[in-house]
């Protein structure tokens, strides 16, 4: 993939720190904390600070899906088109995306009742996989 291009797409300037921060995301097979891609990119003269700032601006350009992990830090990915809704498993901690959006008629009923025009969201639905479920039955929430 060209990265430089890619940069240039959502109209980001294709600095080194950015590159490589690409290049090390492609080579992640699973969403990782800023601390673990610090680690991966210290010896190519990455430093905290341009980490961060440079995750935020990926972030901002959609490049980047920024979420929370079971123990609450920050963990970083790619973002792949149309994943916007992923299923976690808080036993084994697979993530699974889930197809289309089940809040389309949630955000129709935002804004009918506050006319406040939901454009984006992003959603983590946390619980069990079928292989650590085991037949529990689901619990429902009030």
């Amino acid at each position: 993939m060209d990265l430089i291009a890619l940069l240039h797409e959502h109209g980001l300037k294709a600095t080194p720190p950015r590159v490589a921060l690409l290049r090390c995301l492609f080579s992640l097979s699973s969403p990782t904390s800023a601390e673990g891609i610090y680690e991966l990119l210290k010896d190519e003269g990455m430093d905290l600070s341009t980490l961060y700032r440079n995750l935020n601006a990926l972030t901002k350009a959609s490049l980047v899906l920024k979420e929370v992990g079971p123990s609450k830090e920050n963990l970083y990915s790619l973002c792949q088109e149309g994943e916007r809704h992923l299923l976690v498993c808080l036993r084994c901690g697979k993530k699974m995306p889930l197809e289309g959006c089940p809040y389309e008629e949630a955000n129709e009923g935002i804004y009918e009742k506050t006319g406040f025009v939901v454009l984006e969201h992003k959603t983590e639905i946390y619980g069990v996989c079928p292989k650590c479920a085991h037949g529990e039955k689901p619990h429902r929430h009030n």
